[in-house]
């Protein structure tokens, strides 16, 4: 067997290990939690006697089997597969990372060169706990799991955090950030699987709309053959027999007036329930100006507005209208 890894660098970190059986120089293995390659042979007298062998786990540069059928270009990720005893740019799912090409090499080469890194279980991308062992917060867990604090003093468009999914297979669903919640308890006074903040402080304030979670979505180019669109879905799954609690509703809406003060009756005073823009009056469209004669009135209504215009939603607290 030809080697899979060789070692090409003076700076290198490395485990003493027991193999479970014969190793050959520069093969690579997956030994408990770590990926390594062994650095000399570690034989059939060796194995009887118990002894540990040399595992390196992080090169600075490593000459490596590489598939003949890629082409690498120099930063690539680069993954083995222990069923091809070869490594490869391109990731399958069925490779392991293990680093990053320091050069180009091209179809038809079977060498690469690699900065080698013990990755693993981090092949794919990061993970923090499985759905069988969790990662536990405990009582005396002194911080979330995973903090970002960004502050940037850029005149620009800032996104401290960014993922983007593009999809590719037709008929493919999904393509979104999860974020769950989920309990078999009775929770205190609130519980959110999401939840959106934008704090102002004393002297903030935006030029143009300011909102604390924004849904956007670009509909196509050409009319769609099918489907329903929609930047925004309210989805309340009701199972049979379900108890609906106190009070169950597609959306929650409340004020509230910060430390106490005079802010909620300032809101209710100049307020909207909502703001329509981009819409003009249409004989049953979407908005439609209406004249009401009679004796038809309503007991209460609800201010919106309309392209700045102010406009009311006529409501009844006995549903006849007179």
């Amino acid at each position: 067997m030809a080697k899979e890894m060789e070692l090409t660098a003076k700076t290198y970190k490395e485990i003493r290990v027991v193999p479970a059986g014969t190793k050959l120089s520069g093969e690579m293995e997956l030994s408990q939690k770590t990926i390594g390659f062994y650095i000399t042979e570690f034989n059939t007298a060796m194995l009887g006697l118990g002894q540990s062998a040399t595992l390196i786990t992080e090169a600075e540069i490593t000459k490596v089997i590489k598939n003949s059928a890629d082409t690498w270009v120099a930063g690539d990720p680069i993954f083995w597969v222990e069923t091809s005893t070869h490594c490869t740019n391109v990731d399958d799912g069925s490779g392991l990372l293990i680093g990053k090409a320091l050069q180009a090499a091209g179809n038809g080469v079977v060498i690469g060169f690699v900065q080698f890194k013990d990755f693993y279980p981090v092949t794919r991308g990061h993970q923090i706990g499985t759905f069988g062992t969790p990662y536990k917060i405990t009582a005396t867990f002194p911080d979330p799991i995973i903090s970002l604090y960004a502050v940037s003093a850029v005149v620009g468009n800032i996104e401290s955090m960014k993922i983007q999914t593009v999809l590719q297979g037709i008929g493919a669903t999904g393509g979104r950030a999860l974020f769950g919640l989920s309990t078999e308890v009775a929770l205190g006074g609130w519980a959110n699987a999401l939840k959106a903040i934008v704090d102002f402080g004393t002297t903030g304030s935006v030029s143009g709309l300011g909102s604390a979670f924004c849904a956007e979505m670009i509909l196509p180019s050409t009319p769609p053959s099918a489907g329903n669109y929609a930047p925004l879905e309210v989805e309340l799954r009701v199972p049979n027999s379900a108890g609906l609690g106190t009070k169950t509703s597609f959306m929650h809406l409340e004020a509230q007036a910060v430390g106490g003060g005079t802010g909620l009756a300032l809101f209710q005073t100049n307020g909207f329930l909502m703001s329509i823009n981009g819409v003009t009056t249409q004989t049953d469209g979407l908005f439609e100006e209406v004249n009401v004669g009679g004796v038809t009135q309503f007991d209460a209504v609800f201010r919106i507005s309309v392209d700045g215009v102010p406009y009311f939603i006529g409501l009844c607290d006995d549903k006849t209208f007179v």
